[in-house]
């Protein structure tokens, strides 16, 4: 009985070897907007902290243009947007003063549609106008920076929000 409880112990740590060896050279997920199976969650860093006192966002990581851009005013791809669009605009009655609410708001809308919201973006509509809102909208693939554009200059980028696996730091 014990050569062959040895066998398969050995068949499994050859399998198991083969697995690791196999993972070190597959292919990573591909980028979000390539068309592709889409990516489900990132290991990124919470958006906010859950301090007292604070809005956390701490199931979802901030995604936002290169900073030698210095966008004020930017949106995603209308291609990309279109490709992955789930729900939204979500009106929120939210001004650019009240930043981050419309952004800690939206993250429940996005949890409301389940597995499906992979994640999100805001932007302030009528900017300093009587009927400036947070406006979110609800995406089935995570955000990629490369997939920003500018915006024009009646809205305020609020933010992309990525969707974080469950065990990121």
């Amino acid at each position: 009985m014990a050569p062959s409880m040895l066998s398969t112990l050995i068949i499994l740590l050859s399998a198991t070897t083969a697995l690791f060896a196999a993972g070190a050279g597959a292919t990573p997920l591909p980028s979000s907007n390539s068309g592709t199976k889409a990516k489900s969650c990132v290991n990124g860093p919470p958006a906010t902290g859950s301090s007292p006192g604070s809005l956390p966002i701490a199931d979802y990581s901030l995604v936002a243009p290169a900073a030698n851009l210095n966008w004020t005013s930017y949106t995603v791809k209308m291609s990309w947007w279109d490709e992955h669009y789930l729900s939204g605009p979500h009106y929120m009655p939210y001004s650019h003063h009240t930043d981050p609410y419309g952004a800690f708001k939206c993250q429940y809308t996005c949890n409301a549609a389940g597995d499906k919201c992979k994640s999100y973006f805001l932007w302030y509509t009528d900017v300093n106008d009587s009927n400036e809102h947070t406006n979110c909208v609800l995406f089935d693939d995570i955000i990629d920076p490369s997939i920003f554009v500018q915006g024009t200059n009646a809205t305020i980028g609020a933010g992309g929000y990525d969707r974080r696996c469950q065990g990121s730091a």
